[in-house]
């Protein structure tokens, strides 16, 4: 009775599918949805658990507790071990980091599609795995998230790793670095900082994020010595961050000067031509040849970062599987239309509007130029929403907000790092997320 009042209120025939697929059961009354595997209990949880709790609770008719957990056999409670692994469509599990290197094995040169938007960082990168001694030192890379700056340095690591040539390679990011360097303070341990990072521990230095490194006076005084002691020493130090070392005020004047002092490149986001590769790659490594009608569809439709083209790809292979169904055309759009509408109906004045409700202030206020605290941390969520939610560029956000570029980024990097550091901002950020996607359906 419970299954057929969900069914009745859900509205597409994939998410029928998924719900065919739950087993109910109750226990200290508490409705158990149990999902057959991790994809479903994502997927369900995410989309359409309030339609779901409304409609147990309507076909029960009393105010009931649900709870969703993955149950991948009937012969086993759910929330129990799997010992047969349900078949799940998923991408290969993320490599743990190397304890030894830091380096994600899966991020290598093969696994990165090379396109017009990132050919000349391609060749950069491979060059230095080719070279007795890099041209290119540093080698800094920057763009935005989701856009394989990243994946590429790894790809240099993981090369040269696997080289045979006993190379010694460390990655690392600005804030695991900042950290040791901070730790090393308090523990009075420096002799063993300063001997991971000298130029004899060391032949390829990684360090990703740099951006991050603002109002940090220390410890990028302590980074100018570590690259200034690798570089003269013949090692290889790669970079990498959200922006160019130029537009980065906040880093120390000598810091920045460094960082620009070899080759910076910018990756930038994929065409059209490049999206088709990616999304044939991604199809490919999931064990499926897609109709090229649905590389069109998905390639045009999904314009951000690779991330999202990669989601794109595993929602349609893993819900065709689930389904039993043959990937279409239609069926693409029928799994993923309606999230592509709703991302391009989001507009930066929604986000505007959204934010200034949530925060009990104007929109007026939102977008004028007052610093006080209860407007700026309004429009620095808002910016951050802005970027997340639409497909507007840095420069046409900052134009909604009268606010210049690196205004914009600081605003996004506040955001990230309070997110990281600040409980309180945590929660809220969640909270207005969970909100904000309900409303839109995102």
């Amino acid at each position: 009775m419970i299954k057929e009042s969900i069914l009745a209120s859900v509205p597409g025939d994939s998410e029928r599918a998924l719900i065919e697929q739950i087993e109910i059961s109750e226990e200290g009354g508490t409705i158990f949805i149990g999902c057959p595997n991790a994809f479903s209990h994502k997927y369900l949880s995410k989309q359409y658990k309030d339609l779901i709790v409304k409609s147990v609770r309507t076909a029960l008719q009393r105010a009931v507790e649900v709870d969703f957990s993955i149950c991948a056999k009937k012969s086993r409670r759910c929330g129990e071990p799997d010992r047969e692994q349900p078949i799940q469509m998923t991408w290969p599990a993320i490599a743990p980091a190397s304890p030894s290197n830091g380096l994600n094995s899966n991020f290598t040169f093969e696994e990165f599609v090379v396109g017009r938007s990132n050919a000349f960082a391609f060749e950069a990168a491979m060059a230095i795995t080719e070279e007795e001694a890099s041209r290119y030192n540093p080698l800094y890379f920057y763009s935005d998230i989701g856009l394989g700056k990243s994946h590429i340095a790894h790809a240099i690591g993981n090369r040269m790793a696997a080289s045979g040539k006993a190379l010694k390679v460390r990655y690392t990011t600005a804030r695991d670095f900042s950290q040791d360097y901070v730790s090393s303070i308090r523990n009075n341990a420096m002799d063993k900082f300063e001997t991971v990072y000298k130029p004899s521990s060391l032949d390829i230095f990684f360090i990703d994020d740099v951006h991050l490194f603002k109002n940090k006076e220390k410890t990028q005084m302590e980074l100018c010595h570590v690259i200034d002691d690798l570089i003269t020493a013949g090692k290889q130090v790669i970079l990498s961050g959200f922006r160019p070392p130029s537009s980065m005020t906040q880093l120390d004047k000598g810091l920045r000067s460094r960082f620009s002092s070899g080759l910076v490149i910018d990756i930038k986001r994929p065409d059209k031509t490049t999206r088709e590769r990616i999304v044939r790659h991604k199809a490919m490594k999931n064990g499926v040849t897609l109709p090229e009608e649905v590389v069109e569809f998905i390639s045009s439709s999904v314009l951000g970062s690779v991330r999202e083209l990669e989601s794109a790809v595993l929602t349609t292979v893993a819900m065709s599987t689930l389904m039993k169904r043959q990937i279409t055309l239609n069926l693409a759009k029928e799994l993923l239309e309606g999230t592509l509408e709703k991302h391009q109906t989001i507009t930066v004045d929604y986000v505007q509007n959204f934010v200034a409700s949530n925060f009990a202030i104007s929109k007026e206020a939102l977008v004028s130029p007052s610093r006080k605290k209860e407007i700026a941390y309004p429009r620095q969520v808002a910016i951050f929403f802005s970027r997340r939610y639409t497909a507007e560029s840095l420069q046409s956000i900052g134009d909604s907000f009268s606010r210049k570029h690196s205004s914009v980024i600081h605003s996004l990097e506040t955001i990230d790092n309070a997110y990281k550091q600040n409980l309180k901002v945590k929660r809220e950020i969640d909270f207005l997320v969970e909100k904000f996607e309900t409303e839109t359906g995102v």
